[in-house]
């Protein structure tokens, strides 16, 4: 492996993670399964040339068989560092990956504190960073780093934990979380109804995420057949899976993933499920062979960013009604959803509010929202018409209480 790279011109090389599908696995048929892969390229300016650096055995070392999220993150990390070391090349005297020592890793992470980058963010770079200093000096690429300063140590897991060489690194400090997680659900009626207004294609992924607990990226991951219904029409299990539906984009940041393979329950409201979904199914048909439950306007499954397009339309046009509302709660709602962050998230995030309001111990939040511990198929199923009737009950509530203004408006 080349380790020089004094020859690059840092006006004129960037280095940038680039992405590729590749024939993974076979699957019980015969054919391969897809697999996104990120990986580390040098480009051009210019002409945005790319060449597939030799680092990229870094990522495949450590990390081959992880997700595509992971493999990412990582070579995002490793690139940012790398094209610190181009551009300050000359004042830290470096012209290769041998010169490097332990204070350029300690000056670079206390740089991305001074530029303002949260705690979190430096912390998981200086995570890569470890592997990466780690993984050159077995490489016998590190000769100005004594290889007994990469220490570590046996979580309860049973997996070896590097401990990071980097001692005089300045961290940001833990800023207050302002991201908002949940609101009344007395607005759920209101947020369905602008919805389906101005964000139809979404409406039966956004009752998916709200009454299930689904991520974006597993919600776009959703196959029609893959959703299994109750003989009594009461209940409806999904079959949460990363199906692959778009290996035609290249670069789907990451978003298009299914964190957890898992049977997720959906709790069935008010009927609002039966209907919901029926209309998406007269409405919108999958045309381009995946069998994808929500598809976008040309019938090709619909990616985690235009999902999210959908959402901040109906987010804005959300905030709009409350605002305009004669009511003052709505006017004070309004206020505080347009001051905080929140996107598609807040359905998990509404979702577990409602379970922890009925539940009586932990179990009962971690298994309905598809938690790695305490997975108990009995213990959920058990929950589960609990849960419905009070939720029920609640909505009913609801619905005497608030009655949406939106349809009256218009």
């Amino acid at each position: 492996m080349s380790s020089n790279i004094y020859f690059l011109n840092s006006s004129k090389y960037r280095f940038k993670a680039d992405t590729i599908w590749i024939d993974w696995s076979k699957n019980n048929r015969g054919t391969y399964e897809k697999k996104q892969i990120a990986f580390l390229c040098l480009c051009k300016k210019d002409d945005q040339t790319e060449i597939v650096h030799p680092l990229t055995d870094f990522i495949f070392n450590k990390w081959k068989f992880s997700s595509y999220n992971t493999q990412r993150k990582q070579v995002l990390n490793l690139s940012s560092f790398l094209n610190y070391l181009l551009e300050n090349k000359n004042r830290l005297k470096i012209n290769s990956i041998r010169d490097l020592k332990i204070v350029h890793g300690e000056m670079y992470l206390n740089t991305l504190t001074e530029k303002g980058d949260k705690r979190e963010t430096v912390k998981d770079k200086e995570r890569t960073l470890t592997q990466f200093y780690s993984y050159l000096s077995k490489k016998v690429l590190l000769p100005n780093v004594d290889p007994f300063v990469f220490e570590s140590y046996t979580n309860t897991d049973g997996k070896e934990i590097l401990i990071s060489p980097f001692k005089e690194v300045i961290f940001p400090s833990q800023a207050p979380k302002d991201i908002e997680h949940t609101f009344p659900i007395e607005h759920l009626p209101l947020l369905f109804e602008v919805a389906c207004i101005v964000a139809k294609p979404i409406v039966l992924g956004l009752y998916l995420q709200i009454f299930g607990g689904i991520r974006v990226g597993e919600v776009v991951n959703i196959k029609r057949r893959s959703i299994a219904h109750s003989i009594n029409g009461q209940s409806v299990v999904i079959n949460l899976k990363e199906n692959m539906l778009r290996t035609d984009l290249k670069d789907t940041n990451g978003s298009n993933y299914v964190k957890k393979n898992r049977k997720q329950h959906i709790f069935i409201l008010e009927n609002w499920f039966h209907q919901l979904y029926n209309d998406h199914l007269k409405l919108y048909k999958c045309i381009d062979g995946t069998d994808a439950l929500l598809v976008n306007r040309e019938g090709k499954a619909l990616s985690a960013k235009s999902y999210r397009q959908y959402f901040d339309k109906m987010k804005k046009y959300f905030i709009y009604c409350l605002k305009n509302s004669n009511n003052l709660n709505d006017k004070l709602l309004a206020h505080h959803l347009n001051m905080s962050k929140w996107s598609t998230h807040i359905g998990r995030g509404i979702f577990s509010n409602m379970l922890a309001e009925y539940a009586k111990n932990p179990y009962e939040i971690a298994v309905p929202r598809g938690d790695s511990s305490l997975l108990s198929s009995l213990r959920y199923l058990k929950g589960t018409t609990r849960f419905r009737v009070k939720l029920e009950e609640r909505l009913n509530h609801m619905h005497g209480s608030y009655i949406p203004r939106l349809i009256e408006d218009k």
